[in-house]
């Protein structure tokens, strides 16, 4: 904590500009032995930009830039901190930071800026997590829920939780430790009542860890069907680009094909698969094979049909290996004439057409009933806006708190768990007439695992693991 850290605040690469940042005690001495003002003297005033260049040991000028200061509290880290303005190139950013570190400074650690900040009290731990998320969100509302906890609001919620359960526990240890100040204690059954209230609350939050997963980590969502039904075109719509190959030729996908995207907000994990069919190409055979594990394990199947030809059985035998729950219908070729040219020259068996989306379930059995049917064409994009918005409902809608506030973090998922499980048993132990000594020991567990989302009580290697994952700058 008393070195003084230097780092590359933006990202590798060639860019306008290139962003130096460093911290410590110290950095006001470090600035004035490599930064040359144009104007004033050092020290620098705070928090103004000033403008001169870098200089190194020998007096060579490195780069002209713009330098700020800002002293301590006033700091991300809450200690002296400089950030130097550069020109953008990789080698000048890299030279200007090798001045700073022969000037003094060391090489910051992965996250190291903002855990001084969290152990200056700048941040508390879970606003520290939060930063990034937001350099990490890729939605909007990652972002917003990212930024929600860096403001401190879910840390106004946490405290809330813990302020209501400090409250109990204060007026159970006024009734055990001063028996004749018992009428000025807080009845039980008020304490029960307002419990299973606060436990109400706790796991509503608990519940967007749904959500939050999916909007930080992503759904993995698989195209099947059998060849020729226009997965890969469907694909291409979908991402906007000219990803897989398209021909008229059955099995020209030979294997899956992966692309990150984002429908209405819901980051998805796209991956295109070969047609499943009786394949006799050894190369075919395995791609079939992928892509029935795919379908077995996605968490959305977009199941695609050619609306343009009748069900067959292969349409069939694809419908029993995916989960009727997980997945969605397209009817693809919106824009040709329905269930027409029955022959086709397809050998196998073809089912009877289909007249109506609503009877779809007759082939693929009842459980399909209620899966979501969509008429699409990948060439029109007809129906593409509709989907978006049924995944949006279906991975997001009901599992968001009203206020934005969304767990994101697998600790904070744990830690809130813990605290529901604590109270729950204490709440229990009341209306079984368990003593009040041993209530209290559920209470301050409670209490104990919402202080460790905040960083409250936290071991150093919790605390080096978090910062690990943090890039190096911030």
């Amino acid at each position: 904590m008393s070195d003084v850290i230097a780092a590359v605040a933006t990202p590798h690469g060639t860019g306008a500009i290139g962003v130096v940042r460093v911290s410590g005690t110290q950095t006001s001495d470090v600035i004035a032995s490599v930064f040359k003002p144009s104007k004033g003297k050092h020290p620098l005033p705070s928090h103004y930009l000033c403008h001169g260049t870098i200089v190194d040991k020998s007096g060579a000028v490195v780069d002209e830039v713009m330098c700020v200061m800002m002293y301590a509290p006033r700091s991300y880290t809450r200690e002296d901190t400089a950030e130097v303005f550069c020109h953008g190139g990789s080698y000048t950013v890299a030279r200007v930071l090798k001045t700073l570190l022969e000037s003094g400074a060391r090489p910051a650690d992965p996250g190291e800026f903002t855990k001084r900040a969290f152990l200056n009290g700048r941040l508390d731990l879970s606003q520290a997590e939060a930063v990034m998320e937001l350099i990490n969100a890729r939605t909007d509302l990652a972002r917003r829920a990212g930024l929600r906890k860096l403001s401190g609001g879910f840390s106004k919620k946490i405290n809330s939780f813990r302020n209501k359960i400090l409250t109990w526990l204060a007026h159970i240890e006024l009734s055990v430790d001063y028996p004749e100040h018992e009428e000025e204690a807080m009845n039980l059954a008020t304490v029960s009542k307002q419990g299973q209230n606060l436990i109400d609350e706790m796991q509503a939050l608990h519940a967007t860890a749904i959500a939050g997963k999916r909007v930080t980590v992503g759904v993995q969502a698989v195209i099947v069907g059998r060849p020729n039904v226009g997965k890969s075109s469907l694909m291409n719509a979908i991402l906007q680009q000219d990803r897989a190959i398209v021909t008229d030729v059955p099995g020209t996908t030979r294997d899956t094909l992966t692309e990150p995207t984002t429908l209405c907000g819901v980051p998805i994990i796209l991956t295109d698969t070969a047609g499943i069919r009786d394949a006799v190409e050894p190369i075919e055979q395995i791609g079939v094979e992928r892509s029935k594990l795919q379908a077995q394990t996605a968490e959305l199947t977009l199941f695609t049909i050619d609306r343009s030809f009748p069900i067959t059985n292969e349409d069939i035998a694809i419908s029993q290996l995916i989960n009727p729950d997980n997945t969605i219908i397209l009817l693809n070729k919106s824009d040709l004439d329905s269930g027409i040219n029955c022959n086709y020259g397809v050998k196998e068996t073809i089912i009877d057409k289909v007249e109506s989306m609503s009877e779809l379930h007759q082939y693929f059995g009842e459980e399909f009933k209620k899966v979501p049917v969509i008429n699409v064409s990948a060439k029109t994009e007809e129906g593409l806006e509709k989907l978006y918005q049924l995944v949006e409902a279906k991975f997001l809608g009901g599992e968001l708190s009203a206020d934005g506030d969304l767990i994101t973090q697998a600790r904070h998922e744990y830690l809130l768990g813990q605290a529901i499980d604590h109270l729950s048993k204490a709440l229990s132990a009341i209306t079984n007439g368990i003593t009040e000594d041993i209530i209290s020991i559920d209470l301050k567990a409670a209490y104990s695992a919402l202080g460790e989302i905040l960083g409250e009580s936290v071991g150093e290697d919790i605390l080096d693991k978090i910062f690990a994952e943090f890039c190096v700058g911030k």
